[in-house]
């Protein structure tokens, strides 16, 4: 099984503590955990924050052949405390801004990315380009709206390719905004969503009410999560990640959604977004 995923690698910063991140690089090291196939399309500067990102990345067994190294320094996103609460600056003009276009080979089961690294027009171009020529059977849209790093045209233009849709409960009231799809209610945003574009399946997850799965059949609802969360950071990458590899093994939804929300209840129990799986772990969820 072969999944190409498109996007950021990044640092978050605390003062003198960095650690490894970005949506894509935290699905794609989960995806490879998972036993899958996994490469990346990214960039990461010449600088030492991109080697010592590049040492993750092989770290975690994904394939680079198609990160590049330029000029701009690597991503990074500064973190600092407001009282409790964290406040993030993603700094923009960093490598994963100019992506370049690889000449991928293919074919792949899914192709997987987000909103973020579209929110330069170099990056978007490199997306765009890959939207229509990567072989692939399944592409995995994850919205992850951060910051004001979204429009409507980069989320219209990414549904319109997308044939599997994650979206968690607090990025629900961006359709609304932007006037594309009813988000009263998950199961009234799936419904407009699927009228509108060519989506097969819609996943929302809910925090501590679990995920729900929308198709032309119907919903499907996960089990609720049990854990006390210690960190959400990467929970919901790893759910994409889980779900996905399962569903491309030919698991039925029911059992994607409930693995899926078993690892991502995992994962928000440990400090880190990829942490090791404890034994008897991968059993549960692959």
């Amino acid at each position: 099984m072969k999944i190409l995923a498109f996007g950021e690698i990044l640092w978050d910063i605390f003062g003198d503590k960095k650690e490894i991140g970005g949506a894509p690089f935290n699905f794609a090291a989960h995806a490879a955990k998972l036993g899958t196939d996994v490469s990346m399309v990214s960039a990461l500067g010449s600088d030492e924050l991109g080697k010592n990102a590049l040492t993750f990345v092989r770290k975690y067994g994904i394939r680079n052949d198609y990160i590049a190294f330029t000029d701009k320094p690597t991503g990074f996103c500064k973190v600092t405390l407001c009282g409790e609460k964290p406040r993030y600056e993603l700094v923009t003009g960093v490598a994963y801004d100019y992506i370049p276009c690889p000449a991928v080979c293919g074919p792949y089961d899914a192709f997987y990315f987000g909103t973020l690294a579209q929110r330069n027009s170099a990056s978007r171009a490199t997306l765009e380009t890959l939207l229509k020529s990567v072989n692939a059977a399944e592409v995995f849209f994850d919205i992850n709206i951060r910051q004001n790093f979204y429009s409507k045209e980069i989320v219209e233009n990414s549904l319109k390719h997308t044939t599997i849709l994650k979206i968690s409960r607090e990025e629900m009231q961006v359709f609304a905004e932007l006037g594309i799809a009813d988000a009263s209610s998950p199961e009234a945003l799936c419904v407009s969503l699927a009228k509108k574009y060519p989506i097969q399946i819609i996943i929302v997850t809910l925090d501590k009410d679990g995920a729900l799965l929308y198709t032309k059949e119907g919903f499907l609802y996960s089990r609720k999560p049990e854990s006390r969360v210690v960190s959400t950071v990467g929970a919901g990458d790893s759910f994409s990640a889980c779900f996905l590899v399962n569903f491309l093994n030919g698991a039925d939804l029911e059992t994607c959604l409930d693995r899926a929300v078993i690892l991502s209840d995992y994962v928000v129990t440990k400090l880190g977004a990829v942490p090791e799986y404890e034994e008897g772990l991968k059993n549960r969820i692959v």
